[in-house]
């Protein structure tokens, strides 16, 4: 057997099984990902599968490169009050929640109006 047919028309072998253990990798973490691995919940899921109403995710706010998470009995108040047309009320709660300034705590409530759920 002469040296090209040995490695491959002259791929050397070392690639060859570089390739194919990138490619078993990500094959791997897809099938993982599918049958609901130990990764994170998609929003609107618990790792069970069962739904989750929007209301009752907690939110995540940065500002000023601060990061506040409120609980989801929290965020749901404030998400209620927005909905029923009271950001003022959202306002207040944030501010009390976080103890964000005035400012915002608005800019946070107008983003989270902006949002559809």
């Amino acid at each position: 057997m002469n040296e090209a047919a040995a490695n491959l028309s002259g791929f050397p072998k070392e690639y060859a099984f570089l390739l194919l253990g990138i490619g078993l990798g990500f094959f791997l973490g897809w099938l993982a990902a599918r049958i609901g691995g130990a990764g994170r919940a998609a929003p609107g899921q618990t790792t069970g599968g069962a739904r989750v109403p929007s209301d009752a995710q907690p939110i995540d706010v940065v500002v000023n490169g601060k990061m506040v998470r409120l609980p989801s009995g929290t965020a749901a108040e404030i998400r209620r009050l927005i909905r029923d047309g009271n950001p003022g009320g959202a306002v207040k709660r944030l501010r009390e929640a976080t103890g964000l300034r005035p400012a915002e705590a608005k800019a946070v409530i107008d983003s989270l109006a902006r949002i559809r759920d």
